[in-house]
């Protein structure tokens, strides 16, 4: 009887016996977790659609083809590009990343071509329609303004031409010289179809700069219109949401490996990747890449740092390939798998636990080897329960009608 008041541990072999025993159970309440997961992680995902691409820009140091030129002015800004890689350092680089993720420059995200917000992001406010058809106005005069400043330009470089190949004719070595022009004209030595390419020369320089200086003029007018309906916008309702809109769906950087360079911090970069990723809109994915394939070249241009010597920066779009596509086509069928095993294993865990915690808290004495093992004496016999005398008596009647059909 002592052996009855002994506390006995549950061994491995009976926590075996017991899941065999329940194994019909475990399997099933497995597959109802399985089952309960998959549908779960379909439900949680089913509308979740990352749209987006990656686009790559190359930044490359850039002067103006005459040098010495005046670079004040747009009319004026056409250069040359001088294949230098790794003109940029890390701080370089850092500096222009940050100001790409600025608001400053998601504000320039949200912007048209034409440097104005689109009329729909004044959806929940009453815009001022004077403020805004003025600054079209202004923008328009002013592109109107560096357009004619911008036709002179040839004029102006053939009279150029001309007075150079004029010079040349008189006999004069090296470029032509304004001082050294002078000099002929004082000592009477100037022939005249130098004078006369000179004061066609002059002329056409006077009359381009006359054009540049009233489209600068019309370039303050059209930057002082626009500022007025920048301010107005930047204080409707949605204009910080919708700046969190944009700007949340770029991001930018600028080198791809650092593992595979010797010296990642002291490697000079030419490269810029811009990721885009948008959550369920593919039409809002669509309009901002076509933004940012038309404002970043122009911000880097704009105001990224400039090496010494150099007159200005270039930036060009590289790949071709990066239209918008669904960049987790798989996503749900992989998290309905996900969640399908961690359910289904949650379940039958926790299921084998209550399964091994009932049958160990259940005392009693449910067959004949317990009776033995419990209270250390034999078993002399066993009496049979009604249910089984009645199914050895069913299982005899079938033998006897199974011998009988044979005989027949």
């Amino acid at each position: 009887m002592e052996e009855m008041q002994k506390e006995e541990g549950v061994s491995l072999l009976e926590i075996i016996r017991i899941l065999f025993h329940k194994l019909k159970l475990l399997i099933l309440v497995v597959i109802i977790g399985a089952v309960c997961g998959a549908a779960f992680g379909v439900w949680r995902t089913k509308d979740v659609k990352y749209y987006g691409t990656s686009i790559e820009f190359y930044v490359n140091p850039e002067k103006p083809k005459e040098v010495g030129s005046s670079s004040s002015s747009a009319a004026n800004a056409v250069g040359s590009q001088y294949g230098v890689y790794g003109a940029y350092g890390r701080h370089v680089m850092d500096a222009i990343v940050k100001l790409l993720e600025s608001e400053s420059f998601a504000e320039q995200l949200m912007l048209e071509e034409n440097g104005l917000p689109d009329l729909k992001i004044y959806n929940d406010h009453t815009y001022n329609e004077t403020n805004y058809s003025n600054a079209e106005a202004a923008i328009k005069a002013a592109n109107d303004a560096w357009d004619k400043a911008e036709e002179l330009d040839l004029p102006r470089s053939v009279a150029l031409e001309n007075l150079e190949n004029a010079w040349t004719s008189a006999g004069q070595s090296g470029s032509f010289s304004l001082a050294n022009y002078n000099r002929l004209v004082l000592a009477d030595q100037a022939p005249d179809y130098l004078v006369e390419a000179y004061n066609a020369y002059k002329d056409a320089d006077t009359q381009r700069n006359e054009f540049i200086q009233n489209a600068e003029r019309e370039q303050v007018k059209r930057d002082a219109a626009v500022e007025i309906v920048l301010e107005e916008w930047r204080t409707t309702g949605k204009y910080k949401s919708n700046l969190t809109l944009y700007k949340n769906a770029v991001a930018f950087s600028y080198l791809g490996a650092d593992e595979d360079v010797e010296d990642a911090n002291n490697l000079a970069r030419s490269f810029i990747y811009v990721d885009i990723n948008v959550l369920n809109n593919e039409v809002f994915a669509k309009d901002v890449l076509a933004r940012v394939k038309r404002a970043v070249p122009e911000y880097i241009e704009k105001n990224m740092i400039v090496p010494t010597d150099y007159e200005g920066t270039s930036c060009t779009r590289i790949t071709r390939t990066d239209d918008i596509r669904r960049l987790n086509p798989n996503y749900t069928r992989n998290q309905a798998i996900k969640y399908a095993v961690l359910l289904a294993a949650a379940a039958g865990v926790i299921a084998a636990i209550i399964v091994i915690v009932i049958d160990v808290q259940d005392k009693r004495l449910r067959d004949y080897e317990l009776v033995a093992k419990k209270l250390n004496v034999p078993v002399l016999g066993v009496v049979p329960t009604i249910e089984e005398m009645n199914a050895a008596v069913e299982n005899k009647k079938l033998e006897e009608k199974k011998r009988n059909k044979e005989v027949k």
